[in-house]
């Protein structure tokens, strides 16, 4: 069957209301880590979505309490690419938000409330797609997956799990808010600690004693040197390094020389670079000031109880893969322009599908990520409805349709 005919079967069944009100549905269900259902709520109401629409290869699969991956398949009669659509069902809580987060609302082109970006926008698209192609009555010839993950806005669990489990596919996309950019990369993401240990004494004989505090401000001084250095190295597609100095803390009382002082630092890193030569520049600083200041005792740690267990690592994949060049032909058709591949700002589960599940995978979905997390959530409809659009062109192309044999 031509492609163009079976887009427009496909398509027939298509209405933008049934696309808003399914993301206004995901909206209102809260889950993040505030609440004490977590995902489950929300995998829930995805299953009986599924289920009701006839999609019958779809579980629930509990990876702690109350924290489910929701996983589908619509499955194929053989030919074509098996592709999987993966999506986070977590957001973060509601932190200062302008307008109600569970009451969504659609004002100037836009649909607002918490997760309307990230990325109940994608999960709505997501899901729709794989709807659609159900309610025409053709086959995919390719495996067609949905994989609702939990987690990513905390240690992406949900996605570790896959990587536990084996989940295999020719091909994945990750449906982070990218504004339909095509994203075949971006950095990692490291959280490490400095203990800095000195000795106590009375406040009012701080000679006596050897201060940590002051330790660990020449620290965040020479790590802000370090992130100058940094600045000097470019990738073409992710840009520079980085490191931050987020947290600093330490001490019990004005009156006391305080025993220990601790840092947390968030290092961004390219795919060139190494894990252990992230470690290295911070030991080099820490081994300079050992040298200049004795009396102090330091240790470098991964600040693994609030990271990915498998590492926040960087994404790279070929821009020339059949998944890439099929989203810029869809794209081009749907929008008018090429927009080519670029990065993306974050960090997502690609990296984990890549790398341990050597999943050729991209970042691509609707919405702008400045607007994720943000006090006015909101998502551009027109930017939601392409997305779809575009979705539905990628399982056509990679997975292939036709009549039911």
């Amino acid at each position: 069957m031509k492609k163009e005919i079976a887009r427009e079967k496909v398509l027939q069944n298509f209405d933008r209301d049934e696309l808003l009100e399914l993301l206004k549905d995901l909206i209102k269900i809260p889950s993040h880590k505030q609440v004490e259902w977590q995902e489950d709520r929300l995998a829930r109401f995805i299953f009986n979505y599924l289920q009701g629409e006839g999609i019958e290869n779809v579980k629930m699969e509990y990876i702690m309490e109350n924290r489910p991956n929701v996983m589908a398949i619509l499955p194929g009669q053989g030919g074509g690419k098996n592709l999987a659509f993966n999506g986070h069902l977590d957001t973060v809580p509601p932190y200062n938000m302008a307008i109600p987060p569970y009451q969504p609302q659609i004002k100037n082109g836009r649909l607002y409330g918490l997760g309307a970006v990230d990325m109940k926008g994608s999960l709505a698209a997501m899901l729709l797609a794989m709807t659609l192609v159900k309610r025409s009555g053709l086959a995919s010839q390719g495996d067609l997956h949905f994989t609702g993950v939990i987690d990513q806005e905390q240690c992406s669990l949900g996605t570790v799990e896959l990587v536990r489990r084996g989940f295999k596919v020719d091909y994945a996309v990750v449906g982070e808010p990218t504004n339909l950019k095509i994203c075949v990369a971006h950095k990692g993401m490291e959280w490490m600690k400095v203990i800095i240990r000195g000795k106590s004494a009375h406040g009012s004989t701080p000679d006596k004693g050897k201060n940590p505090i002051y330790m660990a401000a020449r620290v965040a001084r020479e790590i802000e040197n370090l992130n100058e250095k940094l600045q000097k190295k470019h990738h073409p597609l992710v840009g520079s390094p980085s490191i931050n100095v987020g947290v600093i803390s330490g001490g019990d009382d004005p009156n006391i020389v305080p025993q220990v002082c601790f840092l947390e630092m968030d290092r961004r890193w390219t795919p060139e670079e190494s894990l252990e030569s992230l470690y290295q520049d911070v030991e080099l600083i820490l081994n300079r000031l050992k040298l200049a200041y004795p009396g102090y005792q330091y240790e470098l740690l991964p600040m693994d109880d609030r990271t990915c267990p498998l590492r926040n690592i960087p994404l790279d994949v070929n821009p020339e893969i059949p998944l890439v060049r099929s989203l810029r032909k869809n794209l081009e058709e749907f929008t008018g322009t090429d927009p080519g591949s670029t990065s993306f700002r974050g960090w997502s589960d690609a990296a984990l599908l890549v790398r341990d599940l050597g999943i050729p995978s991209v970042v691509f979905g609707p919405g702008r990520l400045e607007k994720a997390h943000a006090a006015d959530e909101g998502i551009e409809i027109e930017n939601l409805i392409t997305a779809l659009r575009v979705y539905l062109g990628l399982i056509i192309d990679i997975c292939g349709v036709s009549e039911k044999q």
